[in-house]
């Protein structure tokens, strides 16, 4: 679903070739938000446009050619982009909410622009969860709520200067949107390179790169030089593909770096909105641990935890983003990061622990993954925090490898020399504490396993030393970073 908002005082009549928006901006940034779908494979019935309903006016400004008329109403403008910033929070509110969960793109030019921002920017979308992924991009041209400098976006080029020439140029941060400066929020700006946000200015659009404080000194001669230049493509105007050119080479160029543009920043916003789908829809997996739902975790420096607390031990660390396998998902301690709070925890079968659901993509509870009922089954491989023993800090395995009518042993030392501990019969599935390791004799079916733990069934019941073979403890990498040697 394409979501459009153009600028002040524009308008659509039916039959006309621009219905987007009367200047053409819009028009030309939907069409190819359009192509760049279908290149995604994205099917023509799965795309829907239409343009956001509010006021787009602005009272009390004399604004020459090409907007219709003088003082367009009905509205001033800070009441035209209110209306307009909550009609798009609703909207979004109610695609969020439907059973299909269609992916949102956003397209905002000139004051559309400053309504998107303002939109997503609202707490009711940037900090909720359900709401925020909703939308799979965000595309803003001439933006008068424009913020020069954001980290990571203008390094990343989310944030595109043009020159007027149509290659990359810098601005200061200093300059910005002609009526207000607002960040992009962190829920769409994403890291380097991952973000949901794309902005177009270009350098000598007064609107987008106003210098000094915005709505102050000569503004209003600033937007009126911005749309009116004494040329056929002024400034602020000249983004679009479609400018009349009667023949003029300079106005034909125009077109076609404007063209070129679009299409570029329209292929970045739609992979972007492809992979938010995905997080939303996710597609199969024929590598999930069955029973699980894979989930875009999307932060850095991430802890797995054995219960839905912070306080609890950590049994894994996610460096950076990557997909994870939830098995159920509960109610535990409030996180909060970034404005947003999240009290839902998901259990991770193969981190074997718990993840707050604040740092994977969706709404706070995720669609689909069932409410954990009592304690996680403990894990076919590797090392999870034990139910037996009375101490939750504890790491237990499960025996394994037992041949039928046989048993497990816990010896005296990491080695089959010097007898067994007495009553100790240990079977496949059985829980054991592991407490530290060493090495010693290969194990008795010959692997060449020379790992052993010193283990015990927290009990009464003396402990012992068994051989990694016989233990789901999984991969020395991995278990060498919690259990200390003997």
């Amino acid at each position: 679903m394409i979501i459009n908002a153009y600028g002040t005082s524009e308008y659509v009549e039916e039959g006309k070739t621009t219905p987007y928006g009367s200047v053409g901006v819009n028009d030309t940034y939907v069409r190819a938000v359009k192509q760049a779908l279908a290149e995604q494979g994205v099917p023509v019935s799965d795309i829907t446009a239409r343009n956001l309903p509010y006021p787009a006016s602005a009272i009390g400004w004399d604004l020459p050619w090409p907007f219709p008329g003088d003082n367009p109403g009905p509205d001033d403008y800070w009441t035209s982009m209110g209306k307009g910033r909550d009609e798009l929070v609703r909207e979004i509110e109610f695609y969020a909410n439907c059973p299909s969960r269609p992916t949102l793109v956003m397209i905002g030019y000139s004051q559309g622009g400053q309504v998107v921002k303002n939109a997503l920017a609202s707490p009711a979308v940037a900090g909720d969860q359900g709401r925020s992924a909703a939308v799979g991009a965000a595309i803003t041209i001439g933006d008068a709520s424009r913020h020069n400098g954001q980290i990571g976006m203008a390094q990343n080029g989310q944030m595109l200067t043009l020159r007027p020439d149509y290659q990359p140029g810098q601005t200061t941060i200093d300059r910005g949107g002609l009526m207000q400066r607002v960040s992009v929020p962190s829920a769409f700006a994403g890291r380097l390179g991952d973000g949901r946000y794309f902005d177009v200015c270009r350098v000598d659009d007064l609107v987008c790169n106003k210098p000094g404080r915005p709505g102050s000194g000569n503004w209003l001669l600033e937007f009126a030089l911005s749309i009116d230049d004494g040329t056929t493509n002024p400034p602020h105007i000249a983004y679009r593909d479609n400018a009349r050119t009667n023949g003029n080479p300079a106005i034909e160029r125009q077109n076609r770096e404007g063209k070129r543009v679009a299409a570029q920043v329209a292929k970045r916003a739609v992979a972007a909105a492809v992979a938010q789908r995905n997080i939303v829809h996710p597609p199969p997996d024929p590598g999930a641990p069955a029973g699980t739902t894979p989930v875009e975790m999307w932060a850095t420096d991430v802890n797995v935890r054995t219960a839905p607390t912070t306080d609890a031990d950590v049994t894994h660390r996610f460096p950076g983003p990557t997909t994870v396998h939830v098995a159920c998902q509960k109610r535990g301690e409030s996180v909060t990061d970034g404005g947003v709070t999240n009290d839902v925890w998901s259990y991770l079968p193969v981190q074997h622990g718990w993840i707050s659901n604040l740092y994977l993509r969706g709404p706070a509870w995720i669609p689909g993954v069932p409410e954990c009922a009592g304690a996680p089954t403990p894990p076919s491989q590797g090392l999870y925090k034990c139910a037996i023993g009375g101490n939750p800090n504890d790491w237990c395995a499960r025996v394994t490898a037992i041949d039928p009518g046989s048993f497990l042993g816990l010896y005296n030392a990491p080695d089959y020399d010097h007898g067994r501990v007495a009553n100790y019969h240990g079977h496949n599935g059985d829980q054991l504490i592991v407490h530290c390791w060493t090495t010693g004799a290969v194990d008795a079916d010959g692997t060449g396993n020379r790992y052993w733990f010193f283990a015990d069934t927290g009990g009464a019941q003396s402990g012992g030393y068994v051989n990694d073979h016989y233990l789901t403890t999984g991969r020395f990498a991995d278990w060498s970073k919690v259990i200390p040697p003997c």
